[in-house]
């Protein structure tokens, strides 16, 4: 492996240490330590790390990306945890996502903490439980406070992405009577997963919102769950339906319920979850720009998978990094050498520029 540049390296290293969701100790330490020998100032926050490099007066700037991965699952064909670099791909689970953002942001970091690239704060936050929670985007808020941009590191093939989608998860209830199934012909009852069938055949497998967004298309809402009955011999008296909603910066979760709501009229609807929600960048902002500059592309794209930016309501910040969206939480999971190095330019030449361009912002 010493052939290899220090980038593959140090990725190999880390895909090496399982860090599922919820796990992150072993990568955490590891990654303090290799700071700790750079003389990078780190703050511990659970098995969340904010790095921060200070280069005189001016905005702050944070670097995002999560040190937690999705479970292995079936279908491997490799070891994922070898992390063996074969014909200029490194295998393993999160060597994609998103751990070669992970690498390459720590490498643009010293590389600005060796230069004094920039006027700023130049501040790197390692999140856990990204895959999960977001609990560790959520630690760095509150103690960091809200930057004055960000660049949140997933794999999207280093394409500028300024628009993403958010996540609203609706549910659903049916109540009705139960009896024996045996004493369906002479006692009367009320079916509730007849109920919830026919609302949920009559409201389609998926939906559609009114009013596509440029960058995101259509919000759409699909049908991922149902469940009902306990025992073949009980007619149900409860059905319980969840729904998942992809919504674009024009709706939100109460458009989901009066959608539902009109095609489902037997269902009591609910929101469990809406708190990831849409997120934009305007294209004309000066990180928006200076980000394709660097990345040479002539526009911005939107993106309907999650990430840490959802958190940063408010801030301007894109998501780029490298690797292919394609291959994240898959079997056989991996990144390209070519990948990760350019990764590695991309932000160790974006991150001075983008305290510059966000200075007249924060300009006193």
């Amino acid at each position: 492996m010493s052939e290899l540049p220090e980038s593959a390296r140090l990725l190999a290293t880390l895909v090496a240490i399982e860090s599922v969701s919820g796990a992150e100790q072993r990568i955490a330490d590891s990654i303090v330590e290799l700071l700790r020998g750079w003389r990078i100032d780190c703050e511990r926050l659970g098995n969340t790390l904010v790095a921060t490099v200070e280069l005189g007066r001016g905005p702050r700037l944070m670097l995002n990306t999560h040190l937690d991965t999705v479970p292995v699952g079936n279908g491997w064909t490799v070891e994922p945890y070898a992390a063996r670099w074969e014909g200029g791909k490194l295998y393993g689970r999160g060597a994609n996502d998103a751990k070669a953002s992970v690498v390459a942001m720590l490498l643009a970091l010293r590389s600005c903490a060796e230069t004094r690239s920039g006027k700023g704060t130049l501040q790197l936050a390692l999140n856990e439980c990204e895959e999960t929670t977001n609990l560790g985007m959520g630690k760095v808020l509150e103690r960091c406070g809200v930057p004055d941009g960000a660049i949140t590191g997933e794999p999207t093939g280093l394409e500028v992405v300024r628009a993403q989608s958010g996540l609203a998860v609706v549910t659903a209830e049916w109540h009705g009577r139960s009896c024996h199934a045996a004493h369906v012909q002479r006692v009367e009852h009320d079916n509730a997963l007849v109920k919830a069938a026919g609302d949920i055949v009559r409201a389609g497998p998926w939906l559609e919102l009114e009013g596509a967004h440029e960058l995101l298309g259509a919000s759409t809402v699909a049908t991922t769950v149902l469940k009902s009955g306990e025992r073949h011999n009980v007619v149900p008296d409860k059905a319980e339906a969840v729904f998942d909603a992809r919504l674009s910066p024009r709706h939100c979760a109460a458009d989901v319920i009066a959608l539902l709501g009109a095609r489902m009229t037997h269902a009591k609807l609910g929101v469990r979850s809406a708190r990831l929600k849409p997120f934009e960048t305007a294209e004309d902002h000066p990180l928006v720009q200076v980000a394709l500059a660097v990345a040479g592309r002539a526009r911005a794209i939107g993106s309907s998978t999650m990430s840490d930016m959802a958190l940063l309501q408010g801030v301007p910040a894109v998501k780029c990094g490298p690797g292919d969206t394609a291959r994240s939480h898959t079997p056989d999971e991996f990144v390209l050498l070519a990948e990760l190095e350019a990764g590695v330019d991309f932000y160790t030449r974006l991150a001075p520029r983008a305290l510059e361009a966000l200075a007249p912002a924060t300009a006193r």
